[in-house]
């Protein structure tokens, strides 16, 4: 059984490389791993990545099948 994956209310790695978008928390959780995934190489230069985020980053990559997955 699939468990829905749990949004954290603040995103602060995701905010700080979509800086022109207001609202990540609006994005769908492809448009969410598609943003990691590009913004993956600013980890630990504009934001930290770490606690909540970091954990629904990682059930993100597992249930999406993405490369981040041996990252997080």
């Amino acid at each position: 059984m699939n468990t829905p994956l749990i949004i954290p209310k603040k995103l602060p790695f995701l905010q700080a490389i979509c800086w022109q978008t207001d609202d990540v928390t609006h994005f769908t959780l492809d448009e969410m791993l598609s943003r990691y995934e590009r913004g993956w190489q600013y980890k630990g230069i504009v934001a930290d990545l770490e606690g909540e985020e970091l954990s629904f980053v990682r059930e993100l990559a597992l249930a999406k099948k993405s490369w981040l997955v041996i990252n997080v």
